[in-house]
């Protein structure tokens, strides 16, 4: 229903679309860019962690007509914390099956963090595009935890599924190599003893050795 309520909105101004449809408005962000009606944010909402998702930009002209292909024009770089990665952007409408939705450009991935993200696009479209878009109150939805929501059972996320697993390899790589160095350890303290004892046999043969050479010079 929002993903109709936002196509709508698309329809006319997007002055108009901010004073008529604010509750749909207000699940994207609108713009306008080198005289384009952009409208941002994520395709489905709310927005969980860990569920394949997309960013979805809807492109009117300067004329108020859907764009319908943009080329390699612009992309889309997703951006959380210090993480960051380049996305293209794919249009929704098919021309040769009539399916999907004009002036709809998405590019499909799956956040795996909760917090705020930030569309961040660039190319030329009527002019140099350099533009941001950060989820938060005023502009689209930002990622949640889906324990938040889960129920009855909450399940782990893959990101806790994956520090887990680093945690337990750490651990037992961490045990590995104590046991190794155990063995080392005992090894080495083997290879030191029976060192000693060749040693020992060693003086002890040196000895005898010498008592029998000087024993038979007292017997000569």
């Amino acid at each position: 229903m929002k993903r109709v309520i936002t196509r709508l909105v698309l329809g006319v101004s997007m002055v108009g679309a901010a004073a008529v449809f604010a509750p749909a408005a207000s699940a994207h962000e609108a713009r306008t860019v080198n005289g384009y009606d952009w409208l941002v944010g994520f395709g489905n909402e709310p927005t969980s962690a860990g569920f394949q998702n997309f960013v979805v930009l809807f492109l009117n002209t300067p004329s108020g007509k859907p764009v319908l292909n943009i080329g390699n024009k612009l992309h889309v770089s997703v951006e959380t914390g210090s993480a960051k990665r380049k996305f293209n952007l794919e249009p929704s409408f098919d021309p040769d099956s009539g399916l999907g939705t004009k002036g709809e450009f998405d590019a499909f991935f799956i956040p795996t963090t909760p917090g705020p993200y930030t569309f961040h696009f660039s190319g030329n479209l009527g002019g140099p595009v350099d533009q941001s878009f950060t989820s938060g109150p005023k502009t689209f939805a930002t990622v949640e935890d889906p324990s938040q929501i889960q129920f009855p059972v909450q399940v782990p996320s893959t990101l806790e599924l994956s520090q887990k697993l680093d945690r337990e390899i750490a651990r037992t790589t961490a045990a590995i190599a104590a046991a190794q160095s155990g063995a080392e350890s005992h090894a080495n303290s083997k290879a030191n003893t029976a060192l000693i004892v060749a040693i020992v046999a060693v003086v002890q043969g040196l000895a005898g050795l010498e008592y029998g050479i000087a024993t038979s010079r007292k017997r000569g």
